[in-house]
């Protein structure tokens, strides 16, 4: 009478359709297949870097976008003065507020240099609370102890 035909199935899951192979975990060399917690940390953290990605390239086109307009404006004034003294008497102006700026740039980078050196030569004040002996094992006691040696020997050798 009838006889069963099996249909032949393409490579792949018949579920999807589409002839490939079924998706299954990457598990290559020796690494575990991540948790659908870590998935989601890792969809996040791509996500993250894309927004990241994105901002940074906006930034930069905005950027270059004023600076153009920046340009764009300076040479419509500059085309627009009539004489040769008022083209020079502008830039003239222009080139001595920007020397304003670095000069006041300079200044605070000296204030910074300074403050930084203050605080290398007289050395920054510590305070380490060691008021909790009841809380601790005596071999956590002598631990503590040692490294709080080391920090200052290691400290005191710096300088010498």
């Amino acid at each position: 009478m009838g006889e069963v035909v099996e249909s032949e199935i393409p490579n792949g899951d018949a579920a999807n359709g589409d002839g490939a192979p079924p998706e299954e975990p990457s598990a290559e060399a020796g690494e575990l297949p991540l948790s659908k917690s870590a998935r989601k940390r890792l969809l996040k953290q791509q996500r993250r870097e894309e927004k990241k990605a994105e901002k940074k390239k906006a930034a930069k086109e905005e950027k270059r976008r004023k600076a153009e307009e920046r340009r764009r404006e300076w040479q419509e004034k500059i085309s627009s003065v009539a004489t040769e003294e008022e083209r020079a008497a502008i830039e003239e102006s222009r080139l001595a507020a920007r020397r304003e700026r670095m000069e006041a740039r300079a200044g605070e980078r000296e204030r910074k240099r300074q403050k930084l050196t203050k605080g290398m030569e007289e050395g920054q004040r510590i305070v380490v609370d060691l008021d909790f002996p009841g809380l601790m094992a005596p071999a956590e006691i002598n631990s503590l102890m040692q490294q709080v040696i080391h920090g200052l020997e290691s400290r005191y050798c710096e300088n010498f």
